[in-house]
């Protein structure tokens, strides 16, 4: 071993000289890569939907794509007007422009609704009548009143789009579910469309289904028609999912381009405190700059968009990236300030360093590949790009370095400085009391082990990007008002399937569909209140009650299946398209939908249960049941994450430990070396725990990135432990040594580390608020156990002659 690890070195030593000597031909070839990377990043894009989480090939993705196919978008924008006077002829007015204008600027429109266009079925003799509601408009008060006296005896408009004191009205924007572009090189969401939506496709051009670019055009010309309307006495509230998921983008954006900004100030700030020049600051920042554009330049060129996950990656690169750097100039300054040449301290620096850098940065890829075996597509993603990022880091750490240093004017310091004295003052005390004290901090951390590991089990899940945002956020305080006053922004769709042509005219089919939906609309469990439930059996009771004389009393489905097809074939012919949005041609397949408030997914997920168990009770064999809609993505990701977290953190213990004891040499050491890389995960998922923090999208992938990254230091403390311990046998003398040659690059590696994760604190969206603050805590909590518990586990597994010097 210490023959293959010498050998690697004069290679490394090679290579540094090598770089020194032709530094304008490798400058000028690596900045060409960077370039064509940095070329991509203006046609990134974000997506931060349900879909974008899920892979193509998710069961519940495919679910939702046939659902979009046979019957359009599940996702809807709410309006909400409020006035005491909704049924004044001033306030009627004002609705009428308000809902044209809308009609007119918002691009891939498929409908607008509001009191002024929703259906109204009536009965004239033995016609039907299905026309809008306001096609003749109200002229006196007293067709005000009757306008009034109908609307809300009408259960179809209550909670939808008027609340039960008559205060508020809604207006419901539905979009187009699949739009076409001209063929880019943006991601393909299009392998399980079939042949309905690409005939909506001009030649020439390619059809997709509504994406965040679309949602965005949406949302921004809602805001301003709304702009326009609302006033002090027409005041208008905008939510729904598409607006929650467009708010979310743009704040997302907004804190990453502040925290990458922090994240350089931070890195910059301790890079001058590290080694006060010039180019400790400007080199490295030229470095992890380069690895971080290239990275997301690579997102770029594969069409792959920023996404509630990857929103972490610049905050990791920046931290994890210029690790290498500072380990190998803090070797090259030394050598620098001890007389060396720059061509000699380079070579040294690299010989040094190399073997240490390449075996953190794999393991901290290790870390992040974990996630490849995710069920969700964007946990998968930050595998492949957090990991190309880290290789991109360690590669141009060892390409550019070199040349950049040849190149740039550095002068040799000889007075060391009494900071350094201070600094070897302070780490000599720590390797005092971590070999002195041995036992005494093995028993400690037994106990924190005794208090994290059940207060890990005090955990629960949650992912609602609502609660991501802060309380006085609007998008937040304008999804409350419409979850109060209309019962619901969020809805559950259930297709019900008969298998059979006109299964839809059974009475028996009808009556059950209608049993459910009664009794689904009293379900208040869990924190779901049911605001309201539509189907098909709404249509067929207005067309039972208008063909009987407007009765109320016939407000039912009719009992005969003749009468059923013949009033269905009624209102087909009426030049009403409302049944297409409900059932499929043949009458055999129809939807059901459910109107919730906005919840946790995780709630949705027991609530999605309950509510197929139930019809499926209801149904036995005779129709098959299948939930979807964006309740029922938010609840499949949710699941796929815990149970994709729970073997990524498995692979990535097994796949870093085998990565250790591969490297270290010894598969003792190697073993024992992942204590002090476990505990502070454990400690954290603990103190989570107990103080009621629930585990997010983002936070459940703490462990396997904090992993990989709180493993470098265990490395480097180890590699030159190993050194150290061959060279004088004396396992107290060697813990010393390593301290004083590499505890100070440690320590500030790690401040980098943490202080780029806790910069995620300053987000304004609380799930990478938490994400930063927790991953930072682990870190320092692992810096103290690579300070205090690794020199104590190694001085005692020395003394019991587990490890001996070669």
């Amino acid at each position: 071993m210490p023959n293959l690890r010498d050998a690697t070195e004069k290679r490394f030593e090679w290579l540094g000289a090598w770089l020194y000597d032709n530094p304008v031909k490798v400058l000028l070839a690596t900045c060409l890569l960077v370039g064509f990377f940095v070329f991509q990043i203006p046609s990134i894009s974000i997506d931060t939907s349900s879909e974008a989480l899920l892979k193509k090939e998710d069961p519940s993705l495919l679910e939702y794509n046939r659902f979009r196919d046979q019957f359009g978008r599940a996702e809807l924008i709410v309006i909400a007007v409020q006035s005491p006077e909704i049924f004044s002829s001033t306030f009627l007015s004002r609705l009428q422009s308000f809902h044209q204008d809308l009609e007119d600027e918002i691009p891939y429109l498929r409908e607008v609704t509001s009191l002024i266009n929703v259906r109204s079925t009536r009965g004239d003799k033995d016609s039907l009548i299905v026309k809008d509601l306001l096609e003749d408009w109200p002229e006196h008060p007293t067709d005000l009143a009757q306008l009034k006296k109908e609307v809300l005896s009408n259960p179809f408009y209550l909670n939808y789009l008027i609340s039960e004191d008559a205060q508020v009205t809604a207006i419901i924007v539905e979009t187009e579910a699949a739009v076409t572009d001209k063929p880019s090189q943006t991601e393909d969401f299009l392998d399980a469309f079939d042949e309905k939506i690409s005939e909506t496709a001009s030649p020439g051009e390619k059809p997709h289904y509504f994406s965040e670019k679309e949602n965005k055009e949406v949302v921004m010309a809602i805001n301003r028609v709304v702009g326009r309307h609302s006033k002090n006495d027409f005041p208008i509230t905008v939510s729904g999912g598409p607006v929650v998921v467009n708010a979310f983008n743009q704040a997302t954006m907004s804190d990453i381009r502040r925290c990458i900004v922090l994240s350089l100030v931070s890195v910059a700030l301790f890079l001058g405190i590290l080694f006060r020049r010039i180019s400790g600051v400007i080199l490295p920042m030229a470095i992890i700059n380069s690895a971080l554009f290239s990275t997301i330049g690579l997102m770029s060129l594969t069409g792959i968009p920023i996404k509630i996950t990857t929103t972490v990656i610049p905050a990791f690169l920046l931290s994890v990236g210029v690790c290498d750097s500072v380990h190998v100039l803090a070797i090259f300054y030394r050598m620098l300030d001890r007389g060396q040449s720059k061509r000699e301290a380079i070579a040294k620096a690299l010989g040094h360093s190399g073997i240490p850098i390449v075996m953190t940065s794999l393991t901290t890829a290790a870390g992040v590949l974990s996630f490849l075996f995710a069920d969700l597509r964007a946990i998968a993603e930050i595998g492949i790009f957090a990991a190309a990022g880290v290789v991109l880091a360690l590669l141009y750490t060892v390409v550019l370095l070199p040349p950049l240093l040849a190149l740039t004017r550095i002068t040799a310091k000889h007075d060391m400085p009494a900071r350094m004295g201070t600094m070897d003052r302070f780490l000599e005390a720590i390797a005092v009391i971590s070999t002195s004290h041995r036992k005494k901090i093995m028993v400690a951390s037994g106990l924190i082990f005794m208090v994290a590991f059940p207060a890990v089990f005090l955990l629960n899940f949650s992912h609602n990007i609502v609660e991501y945002f802060p309380d006085d956020s609007p998008y937040k305080q304008n999804l409350g008002f419409i979850d109060t006053r209309l019962k619901g922004s969020i809805t559950l769709e259930i297709v019900l399937d008969t298998h059979r042509e006109n299964g839809l005219h059974a009475p028996e089919v009808l009556n059950r569909i209608e049993s459910f939906g009664r009794q689904t609309e009293t379900f208040h469990q869990d924190g779901i209140a049911v605001g309201k439930v539509f189907s098909i059996t709404d249509i067929l009771k207005e067309i039972h009650q208008a063909l009987n004389e407007n009765d109320p009393a016939y407000y039912s489905i009719p009992q005969d299946r003749r009468v059923v097809a013949q009033e269905l074939l009624l209102f087909e012919n009426s030049g009403s398209d409302d049944l297409e949005r409900i059932v499929d041609n043949q009458f055999s397949q129809t939807r059901i939908t459910i109107k919730t408030p906005w919840v946790d997914a995780v709630v949705c997920e027991k609530f999605i249960d309950k509510i197929q168990q139930r019809l499926s009770d209801q149904f036995q064999d005779s129709a098959s049941v299948h939930a979807t809609g964006l309740m029922a993505l938010l609840a499949r990701a949710i699941s796929a994450a815990i149970y994709s977290m729970t073997k990524s953190y498995l692979v990535a213990f097994v796949a870093i430990t085998i990565l250790m004891v591969v490297l270290i040499g010894n598969w003792k050491l190697g073993l024992v070396s992942m204590v002090p890389n476990f505990l502070p995960i454990l400690t954290t998922m603990g103190i989570m725990g107990l103080l009621n923090i629930p585990l997010d999208i983002n936070s459940l992938m703490i462990g396997s990135i904090a992993i990989g990254i709180v493993v470098d230091d265990t490395v480097h403390f180890i590699y030159n432990f190993q050194k150290y311990y061959e060279r004088t046998a004396n396992p107290y003398e060697a813990v010393r040594e390593t301290l004083l040659g590499t505890g100070r690059a440690l320590l500030i590696t790690s401040l980098v580390l943490c202080t780029g994760f806790f910069i995620l604190m300053f987000a304004s969206l609380n799930h990478l608020v938490n994400f930063g603050f927790f991953t930072g805590i682990t870190i320092l909590i692992a810096l103290a156990a690579d300070f205090f518990l690794l020199p104590a586990i190694m001085v005692l597994m020395s003394s019991s002659n587990a490890i001996q010097p070669s």
